[in-house]
């Protein structure tokens, strides 16, 4: 069985990375990506005969000079970077775009990833071949003045642009391929093969225009980056809906699940879910399509009330506790086409009682879930001011000061074993609602059954109070805090 930050996640598969198994420059057809399943290396090794068969144009370096290796890799990551003039993705934000922020530095990991590997695939001497030439469009990616100079002067030739600029181009796709994933080194590519304008990673073009076009005009979405992962490893797949799939070389499921803090981010995961081989990608859809629209249930009924003030450890301990936690399809999405299908995380507890939970729902109450600071401790004012951190924790008991206001504490088990259909709210009860939790699993759990409008998720070492200048304070609304003590 394979396993994904604690859970059980289908069963380990042993994907082969074969990068196409054959060369790549041929005569009469110039040079190509074999098909085949390339890793992101595979991918750059690929692609050197492109830069080598230059370099080997522009003849010896004369001396004193900069190698023109090292001018031409230069320019790459100038190209990979997001604050240079030839960077081909320049993303600004402000200090609240989390989003925005969030790929820029994902961008600037996997270009600088992508330039090692580079440097250290042509210390192998690639092969090359002096009378290649191709076609390649241009694609506005940027020279510097150094390497305009070397690319345009008498040591060059009249083709050896159009070799480095297909370099560069197939370089960046790849970089922009590799933007949904949190573990990008280790994801499997099916290449299908192609000349022209589907030659290597080609095919990725109109997907990376639709993201870099989302990406510079909208808040970055979560829709926006699975629709690129499934433009690069599962293309038949709809493109549009889902929040993870399968495809024949693993899973992609989001990051979170694998211990990650990003709420948008995606994991590639060497296993199937099922039995028998996946002759097809499967796309895994949310149980609410429009969570907006979906019913509601009220919430069970509190087992106790909070004093002003008052956090009782007694009150909010959690009796029962996670034997197994997995992940696994249970069933096509109604009314929806054979590639589409619920997959649901399965808890299975110390008192026999078993549930599940729709995974798209988990996923999105994380992206959408209020988080307490880090640095929260107890030294904020609560909304009136009027609390500091001399009164809110006792340091010789390291006992905590609860909410301003009674709050409400509910049954973990209570709220997952609710038979009533719809995600939990409340109408009857405003006021700040406490689910205690055991488990980082469990806790994810607790965000799949509610209506993720107003639910603030807390950690042990975080002061209560704290949850209380967090999210939305309607006087008529509840407040849902995950109290994860784990």
């Amino acid at each position: 069985m394979a396993a994904l930050g604690g859970l059980i996640v289908g069963r380990t598969i042993n994907p082969v990375a074969q990068g196409g198994l054959g060369g790549n420059l041929s005569k009469g057809s110039g040079w190509y990506l074999p098909p085949g399943v390339y890793t992101p290396r595979q991918v750059v090794e690929g692609c050197a005969p492109l830069l080598e068969t230059v370099l080997h144009n522009l003849g010896q370096d004369p001396l004193n000079t900069v190698p023109a290796r090292k001018m031409l890799l230069d320019n790459l990551a100038s190209n990979l970077r997001v604050d240079t003039r030839e960077s081909t993705l320049q993303i600004s934000y402000s200090t609240s775009d989390a989003g925005r922020r969030e790929i820029a530095q994902q961008a600037v990991r996997i270009g600088e990833t992508i330039v090692q590997y580079a440097h250290e695939i042509s210390l192998s001497k690639p092969k090359f071949d002096p009378q290649l030439r191709i076609r390649s469009p241009c694609e506005g990616h940027l020279l510097n003045a150094a390497v305009a100079g070397l690319m345009f002067g008498p040591r060059s030739q009249m083709n050896l642009m159009q070799l480095f600029n297909e370099y560069m181009h197939q370089i960046v796709l790849l970089r922009d391929a590799l933007l949904p994933f949190q573990n990008y080194a280790e994801v499997l590519i099916p290449i299908a093969g192609g000349t022209g304008r589907q030659v290597g990673m080609r095919g990725m073009e109109e997907a990376r225009s639709q993201f870099l076009a989302h990406l510079m005009t909208r808040s970055i979405s979560q829709s926006a980056i699975v629709n690129l992962a499934k433009a690069a490893l599962a293309p038949k797949l709809p493109r549009q809906d889902g929040y993870g799939f399968q495809y024949a070389h693993g899973l992609v499921l989001p990051a979170f699940l694998a211990g990650s803090s990003s709420p948008r981010l995606l994991y590639y995961c060497p296993a199937h879910l099922g039995s028998g081989s996946a002759s097809s990608d499967i796309l895994f859809d949310y149980e609410y399509q429009d969570y907006y629209s979906a019913p509601r249930a009220e919430i069970p009924e509190p087992v106790t009330t909070l004093a002003p003030d008052s956090w009782p450890s007694a009150a909010l301990d959690v009796p029962t506790k996670i034997l197994e936690s997995s992940v696994a399809i249970e069933k096509p999405v109604e009314d929806q086409d054979s590639s589409r299908c619920l997959l649901k995380l399965r808890l299975e507890f110390d008192d026999d009682q078993c549930v599940s939970v729709d995974l798209g729902q988990i996923s999105r109450g994380f992206r959408y879930a209020y988080r307490v600071p880090p640095y929260s401790n107890g030294s904020h004012s609560s909304s009136d001011g009027s609390r500091n951190d001399e009164n809110n924790t006792d340091a010789s008991t390291n006992s905590k000061i609860g909410f301003s206001q009674s709050s409400f504490v509910h049954s973990p088990m209570a709220l997952l074993t609710r038979s009533a259909t719809g995600l939990l709210s409340s109408s009857k009860q405003p006021g700040i609602h406490v689910i205690p939790s055991n488990s980082t699993v469990l806790a994810l759990a607790l965000l799949g059954r509610f209506y993720p409008e107003n639910v603030v998720l807390l950690n042990g070492d975080q002061a209560p109070q704290e949850a209380e200048c967090v999210g939305k304070s309607f006087q008529e609304s509840p407040k849902f805090v995950i109290y994860n003590q784990e």
